[in-house]
């Protein structure tokens, strides 16, 4: 055993002392005597006894404790500061403001100070409710001069879009025409579906300091147009919830009984009404060069069935999220105090630039808003926490983009696109409205890399 002392290992060792003494004495050669220290080391080393095994455990249980520690004292004051950072305020919506939705909106009252006439009195088969600035005057009438007027921008439009790829995207279904028919008009070529849009807007924060011109020609583009609901609450991005909370519920007053589908979205986002309604009927819409980047590995297959629409109720279609942490940065519009928000991670939620309902759901939204704290960011409130209240299934469409593209084929190819600003609304219009511009679609042999993972959610 190496720990165990012997004769002769200590005369091996007294001898090797001797060695280093006598040459150390006689000026011995300076190299024997280094070779001479190092052997008695190693013999010295060998003769060492080893700890007990007991000792050896509660040196690993130490160390294993100090590193513990060591993490709760690094982390701790991380998290500490994350939720310190999340504790500022917001405003419109201070810890001491009423979040409930009916102090606001009462469901047994009038709450808006103007609403279209007539408002669904006829079969609507899609009400698209635009959330617009007050003074967004430029914004709302070229909504109503390009992808808004549906009079022309409708269902037959969607073959001068798309005729050149007959064959490679589904028709509508036949029972869906069908179900439907009380919406449609005309057959084939000429179908057209019943539209109306409408444009929800609040009230100024300095109505008094701006004067009446506001207020004037506010009431004078209501009388004109007749597609105005105003609330009685202040214009802001902070009040978005709020807005759209109000559209859910004079869309459900007035068009739950005359209406099939319901969609929202925001006066700069561009949605290509033709593809939307091919969409309702049970078609789907043809792959292009300049869409295949939105698709993943099932839905960029335009002619298999399983991505066409089959459901007429519970439908809830946008661009879904899942797994967003809120934003502690005070200096964000996003920014989400703690005492809104404690959660560590927002529900799975559609974004707010575009989402689709079934005419059903906007009932069942609205009445779960009744009985869900407000959360000032409006998409996540109404898809993500009403929805989960009133037990919605949300699904991810690709089509449904919230972002800008920048390529002219993507708006011909796509539902929706959003921040689309100024000049380029029109400039979306006039490429998506030429039909002489044939758009291609991807060449046969494209790479499959180009197309996005399924949504883990």
């Amino acid at each position: 055993m190496h720990g165990t002392w012997t004769a002769e290992n200590g005369e091996e060792q007294s001898s090797l002392l001797a060695t280093a003494a006598d040459s150390s004495a006689t000026g011995s050669d300076d190299e024997a005597h280094h070779r001479t220290k190092v052997k008695l080391r190693k013999l010295q080393r060998r003769n060492r006894l080893p700890l007990p095994r007991s000792l050896r455990r509660l040196g690993c249980y130490t160390l294993s404790a100090c590193i513990v520690l060591l993490l709760i004292f690094v982390y701790l004051p991380l998290i500490y500061m994350d939720v310190h950072r999340r504790s500022a305020g917001l405003p419109d919506w201070t810890l001491e403001a009423s979040r409930s939705i009916g102090d606001y909106l009462d469901p047994g009252q009038e709450t808006a100070d103007i609403v279209p006439r007539d408002l669904c009195r006829n079969k609507t088969f899609l009400v698209i409710a635009v959330c617009s600035g007050l003074g967004n005057f430029v914004q709302r009438q070229t909504i109503r001069e390009t992808w808004g007027n549906t009079t022309e921008f409708n269902y037959p439009a969607f073959l001068k879009l798309h005729g050149h790829l007959k064959g490679r995207y589904l028709p509508p279904l036949p029972e869906r025409l069908k179900l439907y028919a009380d919406y449609l008009r005309g057959v084939s070529d000429s179908l057209t579906a019943t539209v109306r849009i409408v444009f929800v807007i609040g009230r100024s924060r300095d109505e008094a300091l701006l004067g009446n011109e506001t207020l004037t020609r506010i009431h004078s583009e209501a009388e004109q147009y007749n597609d105005i609901i105003q609330g009685n609450f202040v214009d802001s991005y902070n009040n978005l919830t709020l807005k759209s909370v109000m559209a859910l519920k004079h869309i459900n007053r007035s068009c739950s009984n005359t209406s099939a589908f319901f969609l929202k979205c925001d006066d700069d986002t561009f949605l290509n009404v033709p593809n939307l309604l091919h969409f309702l009927l049970g078609g789907t819409i043809p792959l292009y060069n300049d869409t295949l980047d939105y698709h993943d590995r099932i839905t960029f297959l335009a002619t298999s069935p399983q991505n066409r629409m089959n459901d007429t109720y519970g439908v809830m279609y946008g661009h879904q999220f899942c797994n967003v942490v809120p934003v502690s940065d005070v200096t964000s519009k996003w920014y989400m105090p703690s005492y809104m928000y404690p959660l560590e991670a927002y529900p799975k939620y559609l974004s707010g630039a575009g989402y689709l309902l079934s005419i059903d759901v906007v009932q069942r939204l609205y009445e779960a808003s009744l009985n869900t704290t407000l959360v000032y960011l409006e998409d996540v409130y109404i898809t993500g926490l009403c929805a989960q209240r009133a037990n919605v299934k949300r699904r991810h469409h690709p089509l449904f983009s919230f972002a800008h593209s920048k390529k002219p084929c993507a708006f011909k190819g796509t539902i929706l696109q959003h921040q689309v600003k100024d000049d380029s609304m029109v400039e979306a219009w006039n490429h998506v409205s030429n039909y002489s511009i044939k758009c291609p679609p991807p060449e046969r042999y494209f790479s499959q890399l180009r197309l996005h993972k399924r949504p883990n959610c």
